[in-house]
């Protein structure tokens, strides 16, 4: 258990709860009013059982480092948590299991049910949890930011795992190598957020053909996504000659939706769909997708006819 010990481990974190509260607390009523607000915005995390548990450890940690980033009692622990929840993996993503009735290794038949209103209730139910679960992780992350943003605000030096995440979502995130820790979280608290999912549904059903498209079967592929190394994925039979894309290929339905997460958050060409979010969140107004599918106009070839059919989608099904 480290430096702890074993015998006074769950001793030493009990207190590291209540100092951290305490600390949170003593931030909450000192600091301006707009960095309380940014802070207070974020949605909850709606968790019970060992979730709960971990969230307010996490608010404990986050507190306790802001307060003093040196303590090895917190640095620790912290480090104990980052990996616990496999923030430092290989690939970058948090890797918990996805808690539900589903299973996401590969799309059911949709098309063997023949009402069409069962089969998008259907389609709809199967993949709701999914990209619940894919906002839930992001809020996690940033709450472990905002923490490194107030021991920067702080002036606090960072501990060895705050370093470790900002390394990580750092190059996730494609954030500038150049840029200052201040200018890095400013950017990730840009690009490292929820996206409605009303909007992920209908792009789902839009570019799947509500999931009975040839790639959405072979390839789990549900938003049209290419690769461009060879077998890396599906090639479509309409490709053009010349052409070396392929339909990107996934593992499972939950790696294709996290994918889909992290195209829209990252790549350059959807930077107006981050604007529009950054804007809503400046102003206090929920994230609608009927309002953020105004920046996919780099996603299809049919432009402003793509955005009034998901807007179409989303009213008509009623999705938000």
């Amino acid at each position: 258990m480290g430096p702890l010990g074993r015998g006074n481990g769950l001793a030493a974190i009990f207190m590291g709860y209540v100092v951290g509260v305490a600390a949170l607390a003593f931030w909450l009523q000192s600091s301006p009013l707009e960095e309380r607000r940014g802070f207070l915005r974020e949605p909850g995390l709606a968790l019970t059982g060992e979730g709960a548990e971990e969230r307010l450890n996490a608010e404990a940690v986050l507190a306790a480092m802001a307060l003093d980033p040196e303590a090895t009692q917190f640095s620790d622990y912290a480090d104990q948590y980052l990996s616990r929840l496999h923030l430092v993996g290989k690939d970058g993503a948090l890797k918990r299991e996805l808690n539900n009735t589903y299973d996401y290794r590969s799309l059911p038949d949709f098309g063997a049910i023949t009402d069409i209103p069962a089969r998008k209730k259907a389609f709809f139910d199967y993949l709701r949890p999914a990209v619940q679960y894919q906002n839930q992780l992001i809020r996690e992350r940033r709450l472990i930011l905002k923490g490194i943003e107030i021991s920067l605000v702080n002036e606090r030096p960072l501990t060895k795992a705050q370093r470790r995440y900002m390394a990580l979502v750092r190059e996730r995130y494609k954030v500038e190598e150049d840029a200052s820790d201040r200018e890095a979280v400013d950017t990730l608290m840009r690009r490292m957020d929820t996206i409605p999912v009303s909007m992920v549904l209908a792009q789902a059903a839009m570019e799947s053909a509500w999931g009975q498209s040839r790639f959405a079967r072979e390839a789990n592929n549900l938003f049209g996504q290419w690769c461009f190394s060879v077998g890396c994925g599906v090639v479509p039979h309409s490709r053009p000659e010349g052409e070396t894309y392929e339909v990107a290929k996934f593992d499972s339905v939950e790696a294709a939706i996290a994918a889909y997460f992290q195209n829209i958050n990252a790549f350059h060409r959807y930077s107006s769909i981050r604007e529009i979010r950054e804007r809503a969140r400046a102003n206090n107004q929920p994230l609608r997708g009927y309002d953020m599918v105004a920046g996919l106009e780099a996603y299809s070839t049919r432009g402003q006819a793509y955005i009034d059919e998901l807007r179409k989608m989303i009213r008509y099904n009623k999705l938000e």
